[in-house]
């Protein structure tokens, strides 16, 4: 609805179907009556009935058609008069109580329509939000064809604190992902603030060390205790291919190949925020620098938050990423669909997490454009 049109669109969606269907059953409930009524015994009840046909017409529709259809049945309430003469104080009653669910009906309506209305307005400001915060990366990034989807844990929500950043830079394409801990505004503040050390630092610090530094300096400054921290990966891919990972406390990238699935080593360190405090600075932050994974034209490489890793059956068993993974390659031959990939593997993990998930999920994949010769096919090192 454009603003200030002066139309009400609040109202829930109906399928042309499911109208027909109340309108059906509503026409089969007068005409029974009416025919039970006329063969029956005059003192029977049967055409008391009629009083459930205006609430039949409120599953499908709204005030208009309620009233009207109180009015119908009304009037096939005393056209059943002449059956039965000397009832005409069931006929008065059956009409006024006709009226009064026909009223009612009115009232639940509306407010369902506003209540619809209001989420409708909640659901668009958070849909702006995250606009404005997780900005889609462009369809292709260097060499890249790029996708990236969120699923907000929250009902009817459309951001959290997961958060994911991609940028094409001299260094080669820099890609983030990132989990703050915590869930509610302040994760959105949180992502924020790392977001945007990122935009600023990917473009200048010479390596993925330095720019991790520089998202932990960033942060530290912005957070309000010393129990919050984000996890958060960093990818570095050299024009050639040369594919480099940081890991601050989050789970290692994916590399999909010809079917295959591989987990690409990384450079561990301490979740940013958390590098400041005292234990941290006592004990190495950073480990080893893990030797790059060449990448080539048709790889896949995939960065996710354990909302997706995490999920769990009814059983608690987890959900088995490499393994669907794995079967989506064999159903889907190459080259994959970053887009399509996403959304499958959203509804995938959705469907076997039916116990329900308590945790935001975030994925950003990266494909390799097959539009060149393609490398060896051992995985170089």
């Amino acid at each position: 609805m454009a603003a200030g049109d002066g139309q009400d669109d609040s109202r829930p969606v109906t399928s042309r179907a499911s109208r027909i269907a109340v309108l059906l059953t509503a026409l089969v409930l007068c005409l029974v009556v009416s025919a039970l009524q006329v063969s029956t015994s005059p003192s029977s009840h049967i055409a008391s009935v009629l009083v459930a046909v205006p609430a039949v017409i409120a599953f499908a529709f709204g005030p208009p058609m309620i009233l009207g259809s109180a009015v119908v049945a009304a009037g096939v309430r005393w056209a059943l008069l002449p059956a039965e003469p000397e009832r005409i104080g069931s006929a008065v009653g059956t009409t006024v109580v006709i009226g009064v669910i026909a009223v009612l009906s009115c009232f639940v309506v509306r407010r369902g329509e506003r209540e619809s209305a209001r989420l409708q307005k909640v659901t668009s400001v958070a849909e702006a939000a995250q606009r404005a915060v997780l900005r889609p990366p462009p369809d292709t990034v260097g060499r890249f064809r790029t996708a990236a989807s969120y699923r907000a844990a929250a009902q009817y929500a459309r951001i959290g604190g997961d958060l994911y950043a991609v940028a094409d830079t001299a260094h080669g394409v820099r890609a983030l992902i990132g989990d703050v801990r915590g869930k509610g505004l302040g994760a959105v503040s949180t992502a924020t603030t790392v977001l945007g050390s990122f935009h600023e630092a990917a473009y200048t610090e010479p390596s993925l060390g330095p720019l991790a530094a520089r998202l932990d300096t960033g942060l530290s400054r912005f957070l309000p205790d010393d129990e919050a921290f984000v996890t958060a990966l960093l990818i570095e891919i050299a024009p050639d291919g040369l594919t480099h990972a940081y890991s601050c406390g989050h789970p290692p990238p994916l590399v999909l190949r010809e079917g295959t699935v591989r987990e690409l080593p990384a450079a561990p360190g301490l979740p940013l925020g958390l590098r400041a405090l005292p234990s941290a600075s006592a004990s190495a932050t950073d480990g080893p620098a893990p030797p790059g994974t060449r990448l080539r034209p048709g790889d896949t490489l995939l960065l996710y938050t354990d909302g997706i890793a995490e999920t769990r059956d009814r059983s608690g068993a987890f959900y088995p990423l490499t393994d669907r993974l794995t079967a989506y390659q064999a159903a889907h031959p190459d080259p994959v669909d970053p887009h399509h990939l996403l959304a499958w593997l959203l509804d995938d993990a959705q469907d076997y997490g039916r116990a329900g998930t308590h945790d935001d999920a975030a994925l950003l994949a990266l494909t390799w454009q097959t539009d060149e010769d393609p490398r060896p096919r051992e995985w170089a090192a």
